[in-house]
């Protein structure tokens, strides 16, 4: 069974940091669910901070590998180090994973950044395969096998246009535009439907 030292270890080869670090939990209002939270400074690259969850994979996703095993996912991201709440988002978006949640490439999570920085003009989060950093590989054993997506923060208008026209438009006009997917302050890409 896979536990949250599994998914810490993956999160020091994926980082390539130096020594183990010490998860923080973050819970709901309620405490009906809690998560664990690696805060890392200066990855992947100074004046960004690496968020990563951990056991964001022992919430049911209600998805299953080919061979019937259930697909637990684990949440990173990379922000600007200014923003010191932006891992509350992050385990925001670990509470709303489960049905009728989708949990997939192209997921928008309304709000995540807006909730905690309410003049962001990137509110949201959208969840993407891992590219920031050494590679975050999926893991498995008999029990489970868990992936991991990147949160990436997005405006408004980028979060309807995924929804109206798809993850990969989306990450055409993202390839096209080069944002700074770092930032909660930047403004929306060049939107353009069928480019």
């Amino acid at each position: 069974m896979i536990d949250s030292y599994d998914v810490v270890g993956r999160i020091t080869a994926a980082l390539d940091l130096p020594s183990v670090p010490t998860p923080m939990t973050r819970t709901t209002a309620d405490g009906a669910k809690k998560v664990g939270m690696v805060e890392v400074p200066g990855s992947p690259v100074g004046g960004v901070t690496t968020w990563a969850t951990v056991a964001a994979s022992f919430f049911p996703t209600g998805l299953r590998t080919r061979d019937g095993r259930p697909l637990g996912v684990e949440l990173v991201a990379g922000i600007d180090s200014r923003w010191t709440l932006a891992g509350n988002a992050v385990a925001a978006c670990a509470f709303e994973i489960g049905e009728p949640n989708q949990v997939r490439p192209g997921t928008v999570y309304r709000a995540a950044i807006g909730n905690q920085y309410p003049d962001a003009t990137t509110p949201h989060l959208m969840s993407v395969p891992p590219f920031l950093w050494q590679p975050f590989e999926s893991f498995s054993d008999d029990d489970i096998h868990v992936t991991w997506l990147q949160l990436v923060p997005i405006t408004d208008e980028e979060a309807e246009f995924c929804l109206a026209h798809g993850f990969d438009a989306l990450g055409d006009a993202f390839d096209r535009e080069q944002p700074d997917l770092y930032s909660i302050e930047r403004p929306s890409v060049r939107l353009v439907a069928g480019s």
